[in-house]
């Protein structure tokens, strides 16, 4: 805003009018009192120079005045060249007095001018203050309470919404003092002034009542919490020497953030004198205990600092063993642990416990290293065997393989012989139950088919060929055998699928084998059933 021209409020500018006024009656007597018309001249034109060049507002309206009486003495008797000189001036005062008037009311026009903007612009916000004041809330920052204390931890959020009202009020009460103290000092027409203030006026009654509302609402929550603190821990019934004494830098650190907060908070002079006289009281009450406090803190520091010492060493002594003639992972560990089962078991500060637990955990660093170190062979190794039993199992699935392509053309003694062999390789292999379960299945089907190939070797013979009876009865009997495992491993797959112990997938899974047993055993059963009823054809032949 451009210069501005100080404004007189209604009573001031009557002690100075009236001011004025005697300064006015002084003059004229002391005008009155000269002879010549040309020193009353001198002396007007002095005045009026002087009126335009006081600090602050010009005296205007002694300038007029002044100039009116000049004018008459004008057309007295003065010598010419006088007058003219005194004419220059009295026409270049008149001249700066209008240029200045002019220019002073410019002046005070675009001060109302901007006046009114900011009136009208407090205006629209108050009116939106009230229209969305949720709104405007939720987008304030926070206010910058200290760390909330327990005192005011259950309505801390609520404390939070009534200070960002206030602040916000605070605000607009700020900035309407601001604007009353700028229309005093603007000149402008009363009535324009007037009508100014009663606009503030209007601004003040939507602001200030609600202020002074959440003010008192702030102020009594504040004051009640408190005087919950204080009668809580500090009242005659309340006071827990003890309990203090444990708790002192915790209490001392709740005080300090309630007298922080009340300066931040807005309070009424009430609740700030008494929530800080009540404060200070318990300030008071820590002071005698801190100081005792110090004392047993001194005490107990040299009592850590002894038992700090002697760990200090022990753990020393270790790292310096254990670099001449390191002991084992285990052995170090255990050495350690005691040591820090005794770190537990003494009193000590946090520093020295910082600093102990510092040098333990360097002592442990080559242990720990060590041990992964360890740890890593025994992985390499574990990787090793199992790369290499995975080869095994997939060399045997190659050789069951071939052997099942080679079962179906070869000759029978000497599959027979190579199934035994696998059978005594699958029996050696390193591999899960389901693997193997597998693999044993695979093998019984091979089996199953050489069987079949000998049944029908024998089968095929002449009736003439008496001495295949005895094959025949050799078959007979490896068929029973079969039959009898068949059924026991039938027997086995039922207790499975009976117990309570498999899921859903399991069960099925032994449902499937011991559907496929069956399967089996009802071939058996045939073969068997025929082989019988040949043996019995060539008995009755005999």
């Amino acid at each position: 805003m451009s210069q501005t021209i100080p404004m007189e409020t209604e009573d001031s500018s009557k002690q100075e009018q009236q001011l004025a006024h005697q300064v006015d009656e002084g003059f004229l007597k002391q005008l009155e009192s000269l002879a010549s018309a040309e020193d009353k001249l001198k002396m007007c034109i002095a005045f009026m120079r002087d009126s335009l060049a006081q600090v602050g507002n010009p005296n205007f309206k002694g300038f007029w005045e002044v100039r009116k009486i000049c004018l008459p003495l004008f057309k007295e008797n003065v010598a010419p060249t006088v007058r003219m000189q005194l004419w220059s001036e009295y026409i270049e005062l008149t001249r700066e007095g209008r240029r200045l008037k002019n220019l002073l009311d410019e002046e005070a026009a675009f001060a109302v001018e901007q006046i009114n903007l900011a009136i009208d612009a407090l205006e629209n916000e108050v009116k939106g203050y009230h229209a969305h004041l949720e709104e405007i809330l939720e987008k304030t920052p926070d206010v910058e309470f200290p760390s909330p204390t327990y005192s005011l931890e259950e309505r801390f959020s609520l404390y939070q919404h009534l200070q960002k009202q206030l602040n916000l009020l605070n605000l607009y009460a700020a900035r309407i003092n601001a604007l009353r103290k700028e229309l005093i000092r603007t000149e402008m027409r009363i009535r324009q002034k007037n009508k100014f203030f009663q606009s503030l006026s209007h601004l003040g009654d939507q602001i200030f009542p609600a202020r002074k509302d959440l003010i008192r609402s702030i102020s009594e929550m504040f004051l009640e919490d408190v005087t919950g603190f204080v009668e809580g821990y500090f009242s005659e019934e309340n006071f827990d020497e003890n309990e203090v004494r444990r708790s002192v830098f915790l209490f001392r650190t709740e005080i300090k953030h309630l007298q922080m907060i009340a300066k931040i908070l807005t309070l009424n002079t009430h609740a700030f004198s008494a929530t800080r006289e009540m404060l200070s009281g318990c300030w008071d009450k820590l002071k005698g205990m801190e100081k005792e406090l110090k004392k047993e803190y001194a005490e107990n520091r040299q009592i850590s600092s002894e038992n700090a010492g002697r760990l200090q060493v022990q753990i020393e002594a270790f790292m310096k063993a254990q670099s001449e003639n390191p002991v084992t992972i285990e052995e170090g560990v255990k050495i350690l642990d005691t040591i820090g089962r005794e770190m537990r078991a003494v009193q000590l500060t946090r520093s020295d416990v910082h600093l102990l637990k510092d040098l333990l955990r360097q002592a442990r660093e080559p242990l720990e290293a060590q041990r992964d170190v360890t740890e890593r062979e025994k992985r390499q190794k574990e990787a090793e065997f199992e790369k290499a039993r995975q080869d095994k199992i997939v060399t045997f699935k190659q050789q069951l393989e071939a052997f099942q392509k080679k079962s179906a053309d070869g000759e029978i003694e000497s599959l027979t012989e190579e199934l035994e062999e696998l059978r005594k390789s699958l029996q050696a292999l390193s591999i899960t139950k389901v693997e193997r379960q597998h693999l044993e299945r695979s093998l019984k089907a091979i089996r199953d088919q050489i069987a079949e190939r000998q049944s029908q070797a024998i089968l095929s013979l002449s009736a003439d060929d008496r001495a295949a009876l005895s094959d025949l009865e050799s078959v007979l009997l490896q068929r029973s055998e079969r039959r009898k495992e068949i059924k026991t491993q039938i027997e086995e797959y039922r207790k499975i699928i009976g117990g309570s112990g498999l899921d859903f997938e399991k069960a099925m899974r032994f449902g499937e084998l011991m559907e496929t047993e069956k399967e089996t055993l009802a071939k058996i059963d045939e073969s068997i059933a025929e082989i019988n009823k040949k043996i019995q054809d060539l008995k009755k032949s005999k």
